[in-house]
């Protein structure tokens, strides 16, 4: 039987190439913790990369990475090319909100998209049904077309 990730953090990554990302790890609760996942794993997902850069006078700003842009799941990384890594817990709150905001961002218009199709395919099927239900009397329609 296999274990399923259940828990999930989010992390800032500094990775050998990329830079600063910052993303979700997920990791089974029962089984190991975040920071296990991080250290002792030789590969882990992070799920919606971010790129964090510094601007001067906004402060440090959370992108979505170009990676982001290119897979609809996660991105695998090895262990060895990761630097240095800090935890949800300890990373400035503004971060945190930013990041949030993004991935809401991408996941709303989704939902939206299955409710409308999901009220078409209700409006065809009630207009199937009505259609279906139409009786054209025969009788009636000849007597008109007689006259």
């Amino acid at each position: 039987m296999k274990l399923k990730q259940n828990a999930q953090e989010i992390v800032l990554l500094s990775i050998e190439g990329l830079g600063l990302i910052l993303g979700e790890i997920r990791y089974n609760r029962q089984t190991e913790t975040a920071i296990f996942a991080l250290e002792k794993a030789s590969f882990f997902d992070v799920y919606f990369p971010c790129t964090v850069i510094y601007d001067q006078q906004k402060g440090p700003l959370v992108h979505p990475h170009i990676l982001a842009a290119m897979t609809t799941s996660s991105i695998r990384v090895q262990r060895q090319k990761v630097a240095c890594y800090i935890l949800e817990k300890d990373l400035n709150p503004m971060i945190v909100r930013q990041y949030q905001d993004l991935l809401h961002a991408v996941l709303a218009p989704i939902e939206p998209l299955q409710e409308k199709t999901k009220s078409k395919e209700e409006d065809q099927t009630s207009k199937s049904s009505k259609e279906t239900k139409r009786i054209i009397d025969l009788t009636k329609l000849r007597d008109k077309i007689d006259k």
